[in-house]
């Protein structure tokens, strides 16, 4: 929204490219595929997977504002969520066990389960696979370079390399 608002030239951190958003500013290509995945605590609740969790009615977290949101409110209603205002707090409505499940990025789980391995789990296949891009005001001058640099990353293998780095199950966490 600031972006379209005039407030920034750009924005990056995690933006799905969206036909709705796409109405109101510009995106740069895709960088990279990020799934939707259900992440639940490692106690037997049994959700497994988008039926399980709709059958087990109880409550899940969700990020305001995002694509995890939404796919959340389509799978167990708008009734059913706890929305948070930042993922964390999602996560930590779950390890305490205030919600049953949180949908959220795979990347992003995949950092809280690998601080949270004893508590935490990602379950089920992806919910939908979703291009981040880099988010301009409309008609910007800057979305050509942007994906100039990202073909050129992608056709020297810097793409490739830095997603298997830090967006894979290869990603350790080093502190």
């Amino acid at each position: 929204q600031a972006v379209s608002d005039g407030q920034f030239d750009m924005a990056a951190y995690g933006i799905t490219i969206t036909d709705e958003r796409a109405e109101v500013v510009d995106f740069s290509d895709g960088y990279i595929n990020i799934d939707q995945r259900i992440l639940v605590g490692n106690e037997p609740e049994g959700i497994v997977d988008p039926e399980t969790l709709d059958a087990a009615d109880c409550s899940v977290g969700a990020q305001t504002g995002t694509t995890n949101y939404d796919k959340a409110v389509e799978l167990v209603g708008e009734d059913s969520i706890i929305a948070f205002e930042q993922f964390p707090f999602a996560v930590q409505a779950l390890i305490t066990g205030d919600a049953c499940a949180v949908i959220g990025d795979e990347t992003a789980g995949q950092g809280y389960v690998g601080e949270n391995a004893d508590e935490i789990k990602l379950v089920g296949d992806p919910l939908s696979s979703d291009q981040l891009g880099f988010t301009f005001d409309k008609d910007s001058d800057l979305v050509g370079p942007f994906n100039a640099a990202i073909a050129a990353m992608k056709a020297d293998g810097t793409m490739a390399e830095l997603g298997n780095e830090y967006f894979s199950g290869a990603f350790t966490i080093t502190y």
